[in-house]
């Protein structure tokens, strides 16, 4: 078996070492990438090459692309939501030649406890192995893998488009939920009346519905706050119990009362997963969370502005903070377990050419890109 491995990734090797791959390559900050045509690379020891299939869009590519995200090199080809193909893989891989896979795409150091665990994000010395932030990733016909423990193989029951954005939105808006469990599993003891929110309908919004609506117990009411009426109206589609518009000419004593109001008798909400994550939703949380909540913040949006939070009360409500940054290994092989059942829905999902990438991500930025965009390649 080894043999027939060795042979089919060595062929592989020598058919796409006179080919070229396409890479749309960020030369100056807040400028159009550059497309650039260069040789196919091989696999490092202990690595692989996937031949990219999909690629796609997120909001932290925008950042990076804007010098708002720290750490990126010059000349990186961004892009860190992928998925493909293996074309080339170190023998002793459990991966082969032809697997679809998707890429995990931030690894460590690979040999502390925490890497060896799969928490890479948590890397004990804080190395920073990341494929399309400080490492080249997905805007190109292949990507360079360094360690091939980072692919999880793609359920014949996921579309690649979907599996793409599972290794970032995904796991993302996945690991947001799974934090909210132990609070509401908790508070569902105790009362039948539970509502979580979740600001925030776009991509990972979608998402968060969903993923609630699988993880946390039976008869929990899911809110989705957006200021966007159209958002809105796809997390409705995405089976949330609750809508309510966040709306930019309303008063913030409006807003909070308006959701308080859907929040049923405990007059707030259990738990809250922030996707948008600015200072006035972040502030917003805590004045509808009540009383030993858990605030979930996800979304980036905010930048380094500061928000302000009330000292006293925060302490006498028992409140809960907790910042999550993507997920664990074995969290995206969960996740593509329960994506393979058919029960969850991906957000709409529209395809781009290599070419338009950077266009794509400035209508990110406006605010354009309803669901997910994706670079087809």
């Amino acid at each position: 078996q080894k043999d027939t491995h060795s042979h089919a990734a060595s062929f592989s090797r020598k058919v796409f070492s006179i080919m070229a791959r396409r890479s749309m390559r960020l030369v100056e900050f807040g400028k159009p990438f550059q497309l650039m045509k260069e040789e196919v690379p091989t696999a490092p020891k202990g690595g692989a090459v996937v031949k990219n299939v999909f690629a796609g869009i997120c909001h932290t590519d925008v950042h990076s692309a804007d010098d708002e995200f720290p750490g990126i090199p010059p000349k990186t080809v961004l892009g860190h939501e992928m998925a493909g193909t293996v074309v080339d893989i170190d023998p002793s891989a459990e991966h082969k030649v032809g697997d679809r896979v998707a890429v995990y795409w931030h690894a460590g150091c690979r040999n502390c406890s925490r890497c060896d665990a799969g928490e890479t994000t948590a890397c004990i010395k804080d190395v920073k192995h990341w494929a399309g932030i400080n490492e080249d990733g997905g805007f190109s016909d292949y990507v360079v893998i360094a360690d091939h423990r980072q692919l999880v193989k793609v359920p014949d029951a996921v579309a690649m488009d979907v599996a793409c954005l599972l290794p970032c939105s995904g796991i993302t808006a996945y690991n947001g939920v799974c934090t909210l469990v132990p609070t509401v599993q908790d508070f569902v003891k105790h009362t039948d009346d539970c509502a979580v929110l979740v600001v925030g309908a776009g991509g990972l919004g979608l998402w968060g519905v969903q993923f609630c609506k699988q993880l946390l117990p039976a008869g929990v009411r899911v809110i989705s706050a957006d200021v966007d009426d159209e958002k809105l109206s796809a997390a409705r589609d995405a089976s949330c119990d609750e809508a309510v518009v966040w709306g930019k000419d309303m008063s913030e004593d409006d807003i909070v009362a308006a959701t308080k109001k859907v929040c049923g008798s405990l007059g707030g909400v259990v738990a809250a997963v922030d996707f948008v994550n600015v200072p006035a939703t972040f502030e917003r949380v805590e004045k509808v969370l009540v009383q030993g909540g858990m605030h979930v913040v996800v979304g980036l949006l905010g930048g380094n502005a500061p928000a302000s939070v009330p000292l006293m009360p925060y302490v006498l409500l028992r409140h809960h903070t907790s910042g999550v940054l993507m997920g664990s290994l074995q969290q995206l092989k969960d996740l593509f377990a329960l994506m393979a059942k058919g029960n969850v829905k991906p957000p709409p999902i529209t395809h781009h050419p290599l070419e338009n990438v950077y266009d794509v991500m400035q209508e990110l930025k406006a605010g354009k890109v309803k669901g997910r965009a994706v670079i087809k390649l």
